[in-house]
């Protein structure tokens, strides 16, 4: 009897120092796994704190890069010795000049690769009326755009509907390349096409100003001119704001704004865009251009 309690006090003592070893070793190991984790964890902040550094460098050289003045642009290969003024406070627009530049612009474009390929075999100037020409035989849909399905998907592919794929790859491939001139360019031909009127055979296929209105509230007012300035470059987009507040802004003088566009609320965005973009060209001449209409509407 004794002998059997003795075995069972050292089973009991066995097992005992069994569960305290367990227990040490448990904690020893939870304790180990815990160093390793903080280590892990130590090593992670550090390479956060890093990153974060690194980020914050990059985001000021980024900001002191968007505060700097772009460069001047040699525009005389592209608008020939009447060129327009890189960095223009204000200028009396003289249509002589104007259609000069316009006229240098579409030659400098022959002179590219874009339209001689296959199945493309056209002037600049020729390409350009056509394409006037189809957007004015069938503007978009300004009213009652959500009405269906079928409007909307219109509007959304109201130019691939109208000009086809070639065309609209062209156009895409001319604004990708030609991005470093393009800010002269819409100046040069907005003015051309609103005010100049140029003496030529084109002159019937520039668009009167209600055609202009239309795709000025196409742009401003509906889902389908908005998802396409989206898919485009930020510079574009804006660019495109603006003139069609300056469109809107004729409409309104010529009492054609029949759709009853307020700018108001457009003219406050694009304020706040353009003073945020300070790499265009005519940086601060919109801005004083949006500040008179500003007052204007006010």
């Amino acid at each position: 009897m004794d002998k059997t309690v003795k075995i069972l006090v050292i089973i009991f003592a066995l097992s005992g120092a069994a569960l305290f070893g367990y227990h040490q070793i448990n904690q020893w190991h939870n304790k180990s796994l815990e160093r390793a984790v903080d280590v892990q964890k130590q090593d992670c902040t550090n390479q956060i704190s890093h990153l974060e550094v690194e980020v914050n460098k990059l985001a000021e050289a980024l900001e002191i890069q968007q505060q700097q003045d772009p460069k001047p642009k040699d525009l005389k290969p592209v608008f020939g010795s009447k060129k327009p003024e890189t960095f223009p406070e204000s200028e009396k627009l003289d249509c002589e000049k104007n259609t000069a530049q316009v006229a240098a612009f579409f030659q400098y474009l022959d002179s590219k690769s874009y339209l001689i390929r296959p199945g493309i075999n056209i002037q600049a100037e020729e390409l350009f009326d056509e394409i006037l020409v189809k957007l004015a035989a069938k503007p978009p849909i300004n009213v009652g755009e959500m009405n269906d399905l079928h409007s909307m998907i219109g509007n959304v592919s109201h130019f691939y509907r109208l000009l086809g794929k070639d065309q609209v790859a062209l156009v895409k491939e001319i604004l990708s390349t030609e991005a470093s001139v393009l800010e002269p360019a819409m100046s040069v031909i907005f003015s051309w096409m609103t005010v100049c009127r140029p003496k030529s055979r084109a002159k019937d296929a520039q668009p009167s100003l209600q055609t202009m209105y239309e795709y000025a509230c196409f742009f401003l007012n509906t889902f389908g001119g908005r998802s396409y300035l989206m898919r485009r470059d930020s510079n574009i987009r804006m660019l495109v704001n603006y003139y069609s507040l300056l469109i809107i802004d004729m409409a309104n003088a010529a009492k054609i704004n029949k759709y009853g566009l307020d700018i108001r609320t457009h003219l406050d965005y694009l304020f706040y865009d353009i003073s945020n973009q300070k790499n265009l060209m005519y940086h601060q001449r919109y801005l004083t251009q949006l500040s008179v209409l500003k007052d204007k509407y006010q």
